[in-house]
């Protein structure tokens, strides 16, 4: 019934009514549209989010412990608290640039920096990129390759 006086109603306007309401529609389509996009834009940039994070997470644990293993193999081992990492993925996120800071046992301060394009987690043993490593400021070693 009131679907048939909704109806009525529409016929029952005038040519500038009808547009008017057509109009009005358009633009609640519109709405609808528009929030739609938004919608499905956030959950894209949080999904993203999400990965850069999961992957910024990996780069960080194996930089530490294979970059720890790496300042040993030159002959400067670290102290108990070994290196303490950043990881970051670049905006197009096609590499994470990775930043670690630590001590070694002498007391000297060690630095590994470097990138990676590798998906960090592909091997749970290395890290593959272009890093390097320094001990009060002086290159200890460069590397291809952290772990392995």
């Amino acid at each position: 019934m009131i679907v048939a006086v909704a109806a009525f109603g529409v016929v029952a306007c005038s040519d500038s009514q009808q547009e008017e309401l057509g109009e009005t529609v358009g633009s609640i389509a519109q709405d609808v549209q528009d929030a739609a996009n938004t919608v499905v834009s956030n959950a894209q940039e949080a999904a993203g989010d999400a990965v850069d994070a999961a992957a910024e997470l990996a780069a960080r644990n194996l930089a530490a412990e294979q970059g720890g293993d790496a300042f040993e193999a030159a002959g400067h081992p670290l102290t108990e608290a070994g290196l303490a990492c950043e990881a970051t993925a670049t905006d197009d996120a096609s590499a994470l640039n990775i930043s670690c800071a630590g001590q070694t046992q002498a007391g000297e301060d060690v630095m590994l920096t470097g990138t990676t394009s590798e998906l960090p987690g592909a091997s749970l043993a290395e890290l593959v990129g272009q890093f390097s490593g320094t001990v009060a400021g002086a290159e200890v070693f460069k590397t291809e390759r952290l772990g392995g």
